[in-house]
């Protein structure tokens, strides 16, 4: 097994608390620049467009 998949079957085993912190620390543990951070969650609205029963067979894909 991959070091990836026991950290997937880790997070997996976590409660929804502890997802949400790993969540909100996991940037910080890759290396992801905060500006990158910030751009992302304000591009999150944008997809709100696509989030309608009309397209939810989309959502599979």
């Amino acid at each position: 097994m991959s070091t990836v998949q026991e950290i997937s079957q880790a997070i997996d085993h976590l409660d929804v608390r502890d997802q949400m912190r790993l969540l909100h620390d996991l940037p910080a543990h890759l290396k992801i620049q905060p500006d990158d951070v910030a751009w992302l969650k304000a591009a999150e609205p944008a997809f709100e467009f696509w989030n309608n029963p009309e397209d939810a067979i989309y959502d599979e894909l």
